[in-house]
Parts: structure tokens; C-alpha cells; sequence
């Protein structure tokens, strides 16, 4: 009963798990999860398939020492040792292009599945955007009698304004996952076709094909807990724009960082200050920001001057953030 009565006069609701201010460490291990499903699905497709094409005749020469490079976005390349010249492939050039045809199809299959309408990653996309509604719902109708009174959280998930975001997430959500298969069948095509044309036997050629699929899966991953957190973050901020907008609520965006070690020192030096919605979006939009991050952003009524009701959250907070911030290895001025 404290509690209700507490957020009853404007008290925001601050998630508990302070190294997870977004609560999404589930959602986004679910999906990893099946994201890891999907690439095993993809190797043991690929094995089958270069068992059965990949055939040809080992030389008695000597092996030649060599390297594959495999380029890495922004990133130096990388090098795989091979042993060259050791293996003569049966393969035509049609039967070549044949063969990385289907490996494309395996990419698209797995990572593009259900197309561009309904792509298995928009299930964990819309769930966030629903999550994200209802917190931002939630945290604004114990703030503001006003709000409560005159939202449902269905008026909220039927309005135009979330069925567009949810359409524009579709497009954007599919041209991640296009770019990641793209990618991944451009990096496996220069290894097959330097395999081939350089007499590395199918066996080195599929430990670097696997080698490359991991980083492809690491890239994979970092889009998708980008995609689901943005989700999140992207519902609470419309909300909190909407109900300004709808009532004439003085909203803003109350910053919950992590703070864990990992934490860089310019997420951790928003902990518990508040920012206009455009203020933040802005701040995603550049130097890497919402990529690897796990702050979260809450809606809260503010006072004239731009303050939080609740005082003793606000100091609460600012401690939190000090603390951190002097036991970091570089202090921000």
C-alpha cells in the first residue's frame, strides 16, 4: 500500500535490476538464442551440401603455405592459414556459380525468413514496442491522475501512430537482416571461389567457412539486442512525446544507465537527468551510441523549471551516478 500511495502523487517507477534498466536481458537471450539456432541450422546445411559438391582430387605435391584474408567492417581483416595446392577441384565455372547460389538460399532461408512482410525477428521487434508501450502506460498513468483518466492502453496499440512505427520497424528491421545475409553470402563466396581457384582442400575450406559464419552471428547479435532494446526505447519515447502532445503534460525522459563496468563513461554520465525526447533520439543517432547499450529512458512529469517531482529520487539517482563515475578509470569533467 506505501508503494501505491507513493506513485499515486507522481512518483515514477524505477526498474529494480539496476544492471538491466531496460528489462530486456530475457527477450534479448531468447532471440540469441534463436539466432544461434539459425546458424547451426546454417552449417549443417552447408556441410551437407559441400560433402556433395565440393569433390575433386588430392595432389601429391607439396602443400604451399598460404593465407585467405576475409575483410571485416571497419575493422582490420583477418587471416586464415591454409595449406594451397594440395587439392583439384571436379567443378565447372556454371557448376560453381550453381553451388554459391544455393548457399545464398540457405542464407536467405534461415536469416530472412518469412520475407520482408513477416520476418521472424519482427515477433521479438513487436513484442518490445508492445512491452514499451505498456511501461510507458504504466509509469505515466501512476504519475499523472490526468493521463490515467483519459488513456487505455488499447487506445494506445490500435492509435496510427504505433501502427506506423511498427510498419516503419519492418523496413528497417528487414534491411538489418538483408544486410547481415548480404554480407555473410559475399564473405562465403570470395572464400569458396579463392578455395577453388587456389587447390585449398574442402575440409580447411569449411573450418574458415565456420570460422566466418561465427562472426557473422556476433554481428547478427549485436543487431538484434540493437533492434530489441531500440524497440523498447522507441515506444517510450513516442508515448512520452504523444501524451505532451495529447494532454499538454510537461514530459521528458528520465536517463537510467546501467552502470555496470562495462558502461562507457558518456552513458553513465546521464544517470538520472532528465532530457527532452528530440535531446536523446539525437544522442542515439551519433558516435555508436545505441549499439552494446543497455541504459534505459523512463517518461516523467516535470516541474517548471524541468526538475522531477520527487526530490529524493533525483538525489537518489545523482549519487549513483558519482559514485560510479569516481570509481571509473577516467573521470568525465
Amino acid at each position: 500500500m506505501m508503494m501505491t500511495a507513493q506513485t499515486r502523487i507522481g512518483t515514477p517507477i524505477v526498474p529494480r535490476n539496476k544492471a538491466d534498466p531496460t528489462q530486456s536481458s530475457r527477450q534479448v537471450s531468447r532471440m540469441f538464442s534463436d539466432i544461434e539456432d539459425r546458424y547451426l541450422s546454417i552449417k549443417r546445411r552447408l556441410k551437407a551440401l559441400f560433402d556433395q559438391r565440393l569433390t575433386g582430387q588430392q595432389r601429391e605435391a607439396n602443400a604451399q603455405r598460404s593465407w585467405m584474408m576475409c575483410n571485416n567492417e571497419g575493422a582490420e581483416p583477418s587471416l586464415y592459414q591454409v595449406n594451397a595446392g594440395k587439392f583439384i577441384y571436379d567443378m565447372t565455372a556454371a557448376e560453381l556459380a550453381d553451388l554459391l547460389q544455393v548457399v545464398q538460399s540457405i542464407l536467405d532461408d534461415e536469416l530472412l525468413d518469412g520475407g520482408s512482410q513477416n520476418l521472424w525477428a519482427m515477433d521479438y521487434v513487436i513484442a518490445e514496442y508492445d512491452r514499451g508501450t505498456l511501461n510507458a502506460f504504466t509509469n505515466l498513468s501512476v504519475q499523472s491522475q490526468v493521463y490515467a483518466s483519459q488513456t487505455t492502453l488499447q487506445q494506445l496499440l490500435s492509435s496510427p501512430g504505433y501502427l506506423n512505427q511498427i510498419s516503419a520497424a519492418r523496413l528497417t528491421t528487414f534491411s538489418d537482416w538483408k544486410v547481415i545475409s548480404d554480407t555473410a553470402r559475399g564473405d562465403l563466396t570470395n572464400i569458396i571461389t579463392d578455395a577453388v581457384a587456389r587447390g585449398v582442400n574442402p575440409r580447411e575450406t569449411a573450418s574458415v567457412i565456420s570460422k566466418r559464419l561465427d562472426v557473422s552471428m556476433s554481428k547478427a547479435k549485436t543487431i538484434a539486442q540493437t533492434e530489441q532494446v531500440g524497440a523498447l526505447r522507441e515506444a517510450q519515447w513516442n508515448e512520452t512525446e504523444w501524451a505532451s502532445d495529447r494532454l499538454g503534460l510537461n514530459t521528458g525522459l528520465l536517463h537510467l544507465s546501467a552502470l555496470k563496468p562495462t558502461t562507457r563513461q558518456t552513458h553513465a554520465f546521464w544517470h538520472g537527468k532528465v532530457r527532452t525526447v528530440q535531446a536523446v533520439r539525437d544522442w542515439y543517432a551519433i558516435d555508436g551510441n545505441k549499439y552494446h547499450c543497455y541504459c534505459g529512458q523512463i517518461p516523467v512529469l516535470l516541474n517548471d523549471d524541468g526538475s522531477i517531482f520527487n526530490e529524493g529520487l533525483a538525489d537518489k539517482l545523482a549519487k549513483e551516478r558519482n559514485i560510479w563515475l569516481d570509481h571509473s578509470p577516467e573521470r568525465i569533467s
